[in-house]
């Protein structure tokens, strides 16, 4: 199976990069604001905002970008790999998806009137059928979401080549996807390429603590597309 996971953003820092000493290495890290504008149901255009945690272990960026140039407020262009990660704490399970930069990916300081960009581009297997619901209110229709499975290789900080997979929901709202793709063709296994947007979402867990999730949007026509493997 080929490998596909990349993720391009840009978007404003909440606070200075946060700059850790590890055992052998350093991690850097810091939160971006990406704004997305969009068409809701009705039809008009709305801007939303998500934060999302972008973080790296190359020396280069943290000695060169993070500990100079990442401060609050800074307009910054990500290009990197999207990870999931998952911890437990006070018996409870969190699970959050990060943008890690390697010696593949790149950050760049832009100016404040760059367009904002959000892209993500993903290749992987479905973790299930898709999930396909109706959706309440007079407006109606309908949203679909999955779990993907993308495989990965990336160098260690002991600079072995090692293989993960990270699992991603996508979730879509659009109708010709659902209808002509997820309903037909989103089996459990099936390998699919994903083309979308990154979205944070949060909700209240029933016990007054509000959760966070990171999770991909197909919002395009051609966002979410079955591959053809050759079974010889």
């Amino acid at each position: 199976m080929f490998e596909l996971n990349t993720a391009i953003v840009s978007g404003r820092l909440g606070a200075d990069a946060e700059i850790r000493q590890l055992s052998s290495s350093r991690a850097g890290s810091f939160s971006i604001a990406v704004d997305h504008n969009f068409k809701n149901r009705a039809g008009k255009w709305q801007t939303a905002t998500s934060w999302f945690r972008v973080v790296t272990y190359n020396p280069w960026l943290i000695e060169n970008i993070l500990a100079t140039e990442a401060t609050k407020g800074r307009a910054m262009f990500v290009q990197g790999a999207l990870r999931a990660r998952s911890w437990e704490k006070d018996g409870k399970k969190y699970h959050t998806v990060e943008i890690e930069v390697d010696g593949a990916g790149g950050i760049v300081p832009v100016t404040a009137e760059s367009a904002p960009v959000n892209r993500i581009l993903l290749a992987g297997r479905l973790g299930d059928h898709a999930d396909i619901k109706t959706l309440p209110g007079q407006e109606g229709g309908k949203v679909a979401s999955f779990s993907l499975a993308a495989d990965r290789s990336f160098k260690g900080q002991d600079g072995a080549w090692r293989k993960a997979t990270d699992w991603i929901r996508i979730v879509t709202f659009q109708p010709s996807l659902i209808d002509k793709v997820l309903a037909k063709q989103a089996t459990k296994g099936r390998l699919v390429q994903i083309q979308g947007a990154l979205r944070s979402r949060e909700w209240n867990d029933g016990d007054g603590e509000i959760r966070t999730s990171i999770e991909v949007e197909v919002d395009g026509p051609g966002g979410i597309t079955p591959v053809i493997e050759d079974r010889n």
